[in-house]
């Protein structure tokens, strides 16, 4: 259970009522208190309202199933769901009167509660937090709303300390009904013929333009014929004025459309394709669509405080071109400093770099079932039950001296380098390294016979092996001994996270894959997107229509998100939301040639060039070295011959060569 989980009491319980759901915010065990609060969603009023339970009560409450954990914490407010995974720049995009922008708007809610974000364990564990909420609210210049500064404050510090959580629902403006009978104003660009010029288009309207075009549809008509057809036919309107001016009129008055609002209404009550079927005929809508494809001591709290390290792997690995021993990777682990358990896991070719601990911040972001999935791995639910990032993080100084914080800090609280060679420093983290038997005799080295996914999936099953073998007993408290606990770092953190003592901060997944997964540049084609040769595509981006809008302009420069260790998945940005895409594989793709590293893939590509450029050079001699041997056979070039205007003749002579040729090929009656 961490910040933000979504808690239900199914019969109710002391102050919670049954049908309502609580988010979790803190346990102070100072204090035997537990905050929740409530989000109430009334259309036009957003408020929270703040729980207080003893400590007791809340974990009595826990181990009777009187209170219980509603499925995965929320990591965006639901009341802007529909804009939940949506980039901001894209919703940017999308505005055409700009006063203030969406990042202004979400700034100038957090200046207003700054202070109480900076001062959010005192506010909490005070025994009247609204009160210092509202005397700060009365302080600021211009005073603010008291009841709005608490909800910016509640939301914030719920959903992940992530600032767009702050946005105001802009989405649920313009939901008024269009359609209300009482409006006789076109709707709409005031026209140049008039701001008052032209009828709305209510619901009769729309019926009749999509009956008419249905009837008059034709791959052979323009939209000038169908627009014509449908005015003159379904509205029975009439061409008058002179010769230089016509126009559309209705005989007794009635209403009837502009071009512009049969087109308008077209797409929007006809699918993309069905419209370009029905415009440019099968056959050209075709041409024009996208292709189907080939089928401890200090620590109250797990996640408190986590700490960074890598190792190298002592095995030289075996390289997937030559299959020769080759230098293997770094592992980098997140290790809590309370239970001692292995939080995530990144991997490095070659020395210890940032990438590497991006990769485990990600893999500890995510749910570690999805992150077995993107290696090909099964990963079982609760087998790994560590999820989200940690406020406090202790970094190696080597490749975390580059590591820039500031455009973090919304869920990072505490960043540390240790000193340079100070292992004590990280402990917790050093400790938990796999380490080799030495002996005193001859060097020795182990060829192994994993390559780079390989290994890195035994590294993944080793931190779950670990996480559930590895000694612990120092971290046990002796209620953990009464209550069956194993001393193991696994069922310490179970213990401590159940009990509402966990300070992980979720974070979105698209968050996470934008801000840790290396970026790269990609193609998108026709059928597929490619990443160094490898064709990638799921069933979600074909929806989106962007293969037919390739297939119309050509190729396409973009860039991908990469797990660099394992490429069998990558992410793609489209329209401001993240898809997953699969590598396209094919009835003869070998099966060890799907997990590959980036690395891998970068050396099969190169291959790739190189073997294209030698069939380019090649193909010209070679195509004229069969010439050659055509003419020294026959006596004759292979395209002699004379071009003449015309079909060829059919007399009598065509005809009595043709019996001949008949006769030759004993095919002669």
């Amino acid at each position: 259970m961490m910040t933000g989980s979504r808690l239900i009491a199914p019969e109710g319980y002391l102050c919670l009522s049954k049908g309502i759901t609580y988010h979790f915010l803190n346990s102070n065990g100072k204090r035997n208190r537990v905050r929740l609060v409530m989000f109430s969603d009334r259309g036009k009023e957003l408020s929270a309202h703040l729980i207080t339970l003893t400590r007791i009560e809340f974990e009595e409450a826990l181990e009777n199933g009187w209170v219980l954990e509603d499925g995965p914490g929320d990591k965006f407010p639901p009341w802007l769901a529909p804009i939940d995974g949506v980039s901001v720049t894209h919703l940017e995009g999308r505005r055409h009167s700009v006063k203030e922008s969406y990042d202004q708007k979400v700034n100038r809610r957090f200046m207003a509660i700054c202070d109480l974000v900076a001062r959010r364990d005192e506010i909490l564990a005070d025994d009247n937090p609204d009160s210092l909420i509202n005397a700060h609210a009365k302080g600021q210049k211009p005073q603010q709303n008291a009841a709005r500064v608490r909800l910016w404050f509640y939301t914030y510090i719920t959903f992940g300390y992530n600032k767009w959580a702050l946005m105001p629902p802009l989405h649920r403006i313009g939901g008024w009904n269009r359609e209300d009978p009482s409006r006789t104003r076109k709707l709409g660009r005031p026209s140049p013929k008039g701001k008052l010029y032209g009828y709305p288009s209510d619901a009769r309207m729309k019926e009749k333009i999509l009956s008419g075009f249905l009837k008059f549809k034709s791959e052979y008509k323009t939209k000038n014929d169908i627009y014509n057809a449908i005015v003159i036919h379904e509205f029975g309107c009439i061409v008058l004025g002179d010769i230089d001016d016509k126009k559309y009129v209705h005989p007794d008055g009635k209403p009837f459309p502009s071009f512009n609002q049969i087109k308008y209404w077209i797409g929007q009550l006809i699918s993309p394709k069905a419209l370009r079927r029905a415009l440019k005929g099968q056959h050209k809508a075709r041409a024009m669509s996208g292709a189907e494809g080939s089928f401890a001591e200090l620590i109250i709290n797990v996640n408190q405080n986590v700490e960074f390290d890598g190792y190298n792997i002592s095995e030289k690995l075996t390289g997937l071109i030559e299959e020769s021993a080759v230098d293997s990777f770094c592992v980098v682990r997140a290790v809590c400093g309370l239970s001692g358990a292995v939080l995530g896991v990144g991997f490095a070719e070659g020395k210890e770099n940032m990438d590497a601990y991006k990769m485990a911040l990600f893999c500890m972001a995510i749910d570690k079932v999805k992150f077995g999935d993107l290696f090909g791995i099964e990963i079982k639910s609760g087998e790994w039950p560590s999820e989200g990032l940690s406020g406090g993080t202790v970094f190696d100084r080597g490749p975390g001296a580059g590591y820039e914080s500031e455009p973090n800090i919304n869920w990072l609280k505490a960043f540390e380098l240790t000193p340079v060679f100070s292992g004590q420093s990280k402990a917790t983290v050093e400790a938990s390294h796999p380490r080799d038997k030495k002996s005193l005799g001859q060097p020795t080295h182990v060829h192994s016979k994993l390559n780079f996914v390989e290994m890195a999936k035994r590294e993944i099953l080793r931190a779950i092996s670990d996480n559930r073998t590895s000694d612990a007993g120092r971290r046990m408290e002796e209620e953990m001994y009464m209550a069956g606990i194993k001393p193991t770092p696994f069922n310490i953190y179970n213990y401590w996270s159940c009990r509402g003592r966990d300070s992980s901060i979720g974070m979105q997944f698209d968050t996470a894959v934008r801000t840790f997964l290396k970026n790269c540049p990609a193609h998108i084609r026709k059928d597929a997107v490619y990443l160094y040769g490898r064709k990638y595509r799921s069933q979600s981006l074909v929806a989106t229509g962007v293969f037919d809008r390739v297939a119309m302009n050509g190729v396409i420069e973009t860039s991908v998100f990469v797990l660099t260790m394992c490429v069998r998945h990558i992410w793609i940005e489209v329209n401001g939301v993240l898809y997953e895409l699969d590598f396209v594989r094919t009835a003869s793709t070998p099966a060890g040639t799907v997990d590959i590293s980036l690395r891998d893939l970068q050396e099969i590509d190169q291959l790739r060039r190189n073997a294209a450029a030698a069939l380019r050079d090649e193909r010209p001699a070679a195509q004229q070295h069969f010439k050659d041997r055509f003419k020294r056979n026959t006596g004759k070039d292979s395209d002699s011959g004379e071009r003449k205007l015309g079909r060829p003749a059919k007399g009598g002579a065509a005809q009595r060569d043709g019996a001949d040729y008949d006769r030759f090929r004993g095919k002669a009656k």
